[in-house]
């Protein structure tokens, strides 16, 4: 089985050393390129070819946030793992718009990256449960550092669906997937939101925009 390719695009010195120190632990990743401005990324990224480009869009050196869109059009296939801070969400918004399939922040840990960069082999998006809110509510406002929580594209879906009154086994059949698969699914929900109950996981539905009152209503008809 083939590696997957990493390029690491980052100017701090320390998250560059942090972020391979981590990568070494793991036989199926492997830094294929460290880049710390716009020209040395876009001129290497074709000849490297990397399944994942984890960048700091808002440090590294000449780089602009829509050059994230750039990047996949110059490389085909590559996917885009922003690792930075959060200071205004209407950046967070444009840079999830605009290609980045996967958005953590710097305080998110070891696991975290690790989960987020096998998510984005499998095609899937991960962003950091800060970024997934500030998607939903619409809010225009600064935010403080987030939870390091990742919610996947499949997560996000099975809590739409436990909101609007389906039972497990119904989203079982819904999704084509097995009883025990969805009932993990609902356990590592509750594990990364921090709460205990199915009504709480309501609120928190309802509270990120993930379905509107009315919905929640209909489903209790």
């Amino acid at each position: 089985m083939q590696p997957i390719k990493l390029v690491i695009a980052e100017t701090q010195y320390l998250i560059i050393e942090g972020l391979q120190s981590i990568f070494k632990r793991y036989s199926d990743l492997q830094v294929v390129g460290v880049m710390v401005n716009k020209e040395d990324l876009f001129t290497n990224l074709n000849l490297l070819n990397p399944d994942i480009v984890v960048i700091d869009p808002l440090n590294l050196e000449d780089f602009r946030v829509d050059d994230i869109s750039t990047l996949e059009t110059v490389c085909p296939g590559t996917r885009i793992l922003i690792i930075t801070d959060i200071s205004n969400t209407d950046i967070v918004r444009k840079i999830v718009e605009i290609g980045a399939k996967g958005y953590l922040t710097k305080t998110c840990d070891e696991k975290e990256i690790i989960d987020a960069i096998h998510a984005l082999v499998r095609g899937e998006k991960m962003y950091c449960h800060k970024v997934v809110n500030i998607l939903l509510e619409g809010q225009n406002q600064e935010v403080e550092n987030c939870e390091p929580t990742l919610l996947s594209e499949r997560e996000i879906e099975i809590i739409r669906l436990i909101a609007n009154g389906y039972t497990t086994r119904q989203i079982a059949d819904t999704l084509f997937r097995s009883f025990h698969t969805i009932t993990t699914h609902r356990k590592n929900i509750m594990k990364k939101l921090g709460i205990n109950s199915t009504s709480e996981l309501l609120v928190y539905a309802m509270n990120t925009g993930l379905i509107q009152p009315r919905e929640q209503l209909a489903s209790n008809k």
